[in-house]
């Protein structure tokens, strides 16, 4: 009886092992399939490491705002850094990314970090890089900055546009600059300037900028500015100016293009190349820019590529340097310091040039980018807040998060005509 028992025990183990280990082949096999699923969707995990700036008091950048942003699918995800200034990207697809952050401080917490109470937005700025394998390690950005201006760059036409019968004409391009603080702010003596190198990969043997790794200035190429004794030329808080290429309304003066997109007869400025052949347009109702230094064609052409611009103040902008761009014979740029910039913009040719960049990172830590040439696109500055009636425009010295790209210009306007 004992040994007929133990036979039927052991039976009944068998077969519950049997049962278990078919349960466990299921299993595994439902893995195996699931695996098999996910591996078509591998994601990573993606950590960047945000530090402020080496003279700060403290090293994290708690707080920092990280952006992810795939350049293949235009997406972009955004992670608040921890208290240790690690951001974690959980679900990250393989592909092209550019990987920018920013830092806003207040007064209180500046002098905490700086001794210097200022509020300041501090930005950093990787090109794309692939992502293709899991990263062994998190990605490091060290934050920099500088003061913020009270003038900001408000919109920027650039793209130009097309004749009626597809020729292309670029003499209705534009600048806008606006008064973003509290009070008043007199233009005069303000100086605008596009910055030298190519926009993106504009043929085979197009090469960034060969001063890119000098970041603490902007190389720029043409420089124009407002004429005035100090006080003579008032910007009320919200109010801006436009500085036109060609002050007419290029929509129906004779020398226009009855196709563009704006009016520029009522201009603030207009830029003025005095040149023996007259090439360039001369409104007689627009006051010209003083043309400080002009190195290019007949006219002060923004790139339809995409520009960089500054604008920025100098008490002896005839003493800035003159610097030959290496591996040239003879083309020579102004270098302009960081400190002496207000504001900068940029724009780029597509999603894949922030390699080119020309502007550094202290300065605009991204770049907006129109479909392409001729489309008359133009690029204006979000609004942030509104108190009143006067408009915040938004200033984290990041054109990806600061500007819009919008189908036709608007000068001196916020809605789309």
């Amino acid at each position: 009886m004992l040994s007929l028992i133990i036979r039927r025990s052991l039976r009944a183990d068998s077969a519950r092992l049997r049962a278990r280990l078919l349960l466990a082949m299921t299993a595994a096999g439902l893995l195996s399939a699931c695996g098999d699923g996910a591996s078509e969707v591998q994601t990573f995990v993606v950590d960047v490491q945000v530090t402020l700036p080496e003279t700060f008091a403290q090293s994290a950048a708690a707080g920092a705002r990280v952006l992810l942003t795939s350049t293949e699918r235009n997406v972009t995800d955004t992670v608040v850094a921890d208290a240790q200034g690690l951001a974690r990207f959980p679900r990250v697809l393989p592909g092209s990314y550019i990987i920018a952050s920013s830092l806003a401080l207040d007064p209180d917490r500046a002098l905490a970090l700086t001794g210097q109470r200022a509020a300041l937005t501090l930005n950093a700025l990787d090109p794309a890089r692939a992502i293709v394998t899991a990263p062994t390690g998190p990605f490091a950005q060290r934050l920099s900055g500088s003061r913020l201006g009270d003038l900001v760059i408000k919109e920027v036409y650039y793209s130009a546009s097309r004749t009626p019968s597809g020729g292309t004409y670029f003499s209705d391009q534009f600048v806008e600059i606006y008064n973003n603080a509290t009070d008043t702010v007199y233009a005069d003596g303000l100086l605008i300037a596009d910055a030298f190198g190519p926009a993106g990969q504009i043929n085979p043997t197009t090469v960034p900028t060969p001063l890119q790794s000098q970041t603490g200035s902007v190389f720029v190429s043409s420089i124009y500015q407002i004429p005035g004794t100090g006080r003579q030329h008032p910007i009320a808080p919200g109010r801006s100016i436009v500085i036109a290429q060609d002050g007419i309304d290029h929509r129906n003066d004779p020398n226009g293009n009855p196709a563009s997109p704006v009016n520029l007869a009522s201009a603030d400025w207009e830029t003025f190349n005095l040149r023996p052949d007259g090439r360039d347009l001369d409104s007689p109702s627009v006051p010209n820019l003083t043309r400080v230094v002009h190195r290019g064609g007949f006219d002060w052409l923004m790139p339809v590529f995409g520009p960089g611009l500054v604008i920025f103040r100098s008490a002896n902008v005839a003493a800035l340097d003159s610097t030959l761009v290496p591996g040239t014979t003879g083309t020579w740029v102004t270098r302009v310091p960081n400190e002496l910039v207000v504001d900068a913009f940029e724009a780029l040719q597509n999603g894949n040039s922030a390699a080119y960049k020309r502007i550094p990172a202290a300065l605009d830590a991204g770049f907006v980018f129109a479909t392409g040439t001729y489309t008359s696109e133009s690029a204006r500055r979000r609004i942030a807040t509104t108190i009143g009636t006067r408009r915040v425009l938004r200033d984290s010295n990041n054109s990806s998060a600061d500007f819009e790209i919008l189908a036709r210009p608007t000068p001196r306007g916020f809605a789309a005509p």
